[in-house]
């Protein structure tokens, strides 16, 4: 996240979830809690990941598998039914929950 979409400051900073239930969501949703230092404003947004530079990513990439082992066939496989989540819902839950 580039900019606080309050204020539109650039003096952002990840936030520690505060509750469960942010938590939970953080872990599902690919998203984070940020705060505005300039305005005070505490909001998600897309989680952008580690920030690396070239030599870190290319000694990184060099110790990836290629390719996992091929389970098909094994007793090791497994299909897992996912259930279905409309992450985009969370927004507007979490959103209706502050208005009350």
């Amino acid at each position: 996240m580039e900019n606080c979409p309050k204020c539109k400051s650039t003096d952002l900073h990840r936030s520690r979830t505060r509750t469960k239930w942010e938590a939970w969501r953080r872990e599902i949703s690919g998203k984070r809690m940020y705060r505005c230092r300039a305005c005070g404003w505490r909001g998600w947004g897309p989680d952008t990941g580690p920030r690396v530079d070239e030599a870190a990513a290319e000694f990184a990439s060099k110790a990836l598998a290629l390719e996992p082992p091929n389970l098909g066939n094994t007793g090791l496989i497994r299909e897992e039914k996912q259930p279905d989540l409309n992450l985009e819902r969370l927004d507007e839950t979490d959103a209706a929950s502050r208005r009350k």
